[in-house]
């Protein structure tokens, strides 16, 4: 009885370790604010992927929010840009969040 339950527990071990963390990404999760700029992103948890508000300069200058879907890859954030994939990183020097292009540090 004693090797059967070890091998159960051994088993759900395992099996809790192969799927995606429920917290996995939560350091993503919040307000950015532009470092040099003044847009932002709002990250959001949107049931097991994420939904990543992003508001700055629209084609005339004025101040516009777009919504882009995420979900984790690699360990990172990937968010769907005009059909592109573009990658989101927090520098674990800075502790600001970048996708290559621009940065921000967290608001809240």
């Amino acid at each position: 009885m004693k090797n059967v339950l070890g091998v159960a527990a051994v088993v759900l071990g395992l099996l809790a370790g192969c799927g995606v963390q429920p917290d996995a990404g939560n350091e993503y999760v919040g307000k950015w604010d532009g470092v040099n700029n003044k847009s932002s992103m709002v990250i959001e948890r949107n049931g097991s992927s994420f939904m990543i508000r992003y508001t700055g300069p629209g084609m005339i200058g004025e101040l516009e929010t777009k919504n882009f879907p995420g979900m984790l890859k690699d360990g990172l954030l990937q968010m769907t840009r005009e059909g592109f994939p573009v990658p989101l990183a927090i520098d674990k020097a800075s502790g600001n969040l970048t996708d290559g292009d621009h940065e921000f540090k967290r608001a809240n």
